[in-house]
């Protein structure tokens, strides 16, 4: 008796990192029967129209019509459409719905879901989860009917590549695995992002957020060598000023922010050192004394970074570990957990895999694609 096939609906703001496009990769290609409507909401830089259009020229090519596991040819609808013509169409009735972005006050009007609403983040919590911004309605909505599951940040935020996970993405996802820890290594969240004052303080110091920036350059400092003794010269009126951009002059660092920031440019500062030969480089002073921003692609490298672009490729194989998480390609495993127990009329399945350590995803995912 054949699988039934499930219509599932995922919001994405894909191109803010690549772990949207590696969950719809996913999706496109998992040996699970699947109708799939991908809804992009674009991001604080581009629309959805922009965002949905980078999808197609860059990776849509790229994606296989069979799965490579089995070689069979994987039979499905897919519809790609944007936030703004999916709210003002409908009635929209999937039987799970998958949301890995922010929902720019989306109310879900003209939304039901029939199984699960599964949300890539907390519902609440003291430290709040970034796919919350603009959702609080909709999310509301699925928890009072009981259908909404949510997947807690910290937890995502533990799911790495291994090299047997990271083999699974060739061309440009591949390619943009190693440019969006570049990126967001070298690239601090733009003052004038709409949550840079909920955020941006938390990526660069772990005892404010996740830290995940943080992390990610003190493990490729030592996957790298960075000697301990280089975080001598403090950069302090760089941090000083990043943060004063985006709270006020007035601001107080009550956390050891600005220190902790001050050790991510230094490491920065060594590797581009190491990447131009030059000892007397001085990256952040030539950058008119401030942090690079994370808001340039892979076609917009800043000309003072591209040296430090072209070390960091050619050591990428020492640097697996500082690779971003895959926080949404794990709420895509969840999703399919679901689905599984769904098939066998067993839930625990879908619940068991929210919990799943990083060696249990990895073995699995691998397993799946």
């Amino acid at each position: 008796m054949p699988l039934q096939t499930h219509e599932v609906h995922v919001a994405t703001d894909s191109s803010e990192e690549i772990d949207d496009q590696l969950a719809m990769l996913y999706l496109r290609t998992v040996d699970v029967p699947m109708n799939l409507t991908f809804i992009f909401t674009g991001t604080s830089n581009i629309t959805g129209d922009q965002s949905l259009k980078e999808f197609t020229d860059t990776f849509e090519p790229h994606i296989p019509i069979w799965t490579p596991r089995t070689r069979r040819e994987t039979v499905r609808n897919v519809t790609l459409t944007t936030l703004e013509t999916y709210k003002h169409s409908g009635p929209h009735n999937p039987d799970y719905f998958l949301q890995i972005a922010p929902m720019k006050n989306y109310t879900g009007h003209n939304l039901e879901v029939n199984q699960k609403y599964i949300l890539a983040g907390d519902f609440k919590s003291d430290s709040p989860s970034f796919n919350m911004a603009g959702s609080e309605a909709l999310t509301m909505k699925f928890y009072e009917q009981g259908k909404l599951v949510d997947i807690s940040s910290h937890h995502m935020a533990t799911m790495r590549f291994n090299e047997e996970l990271l083999s699974k993405f060739t061309g440009p996802f591949n390619e943009y695995i190693v440019f969006t820890a570049f990126k967001l290594a070298f690239g601090r969240m733009h003052p004038k992002c709409p949550v840079a004052k909920k955020f941006a303080e938390g990526l660069v110091n772990p005892d404010v957020g996740r830290g995940v920036n943080y992390t990610s350059v003190m493990t490729i400092a030592k996957n790298l060598d960075a000697p301990a003794w280089q975080v001598v010269w403090p950069r302090l009126d760089e941090s000083k000023k990043y943060f004063d951009d985006i709270f006020g002059d007035d601001w107080t660092d009550t956390n050891g922010s600005i220190l902790k920031l001050d050790y991510i440019c230094e490491i920065l500062h060594w590797i581009n050192v190491k990447a131009t030969g030059n000892g007397d480089a001085d990256l952040f002073l030539e950058n008119g004394g401030e942090v690079f921003y994370s808001d340039f692609t892979v076609d917009t490298i800043p000309e003072l970074l591209k040296p430090s672009w072209e070390y960091f490729k050619a050591n990428a194989s020492k640097l697996i570990d500082c690779f971003n998480p895959v926080y949404d390609l794990f709420a895509a495993y969840v999703m399919v957990g679901y689905i599984k127990g769904s098939q066998g009329g067993d839930p625990r399945p879908g619940r068991g895999r929210i919990s799943h350590s990083v060696t249990d995803f990895q073995k699995n995912i691998v397993r799946e694609f």
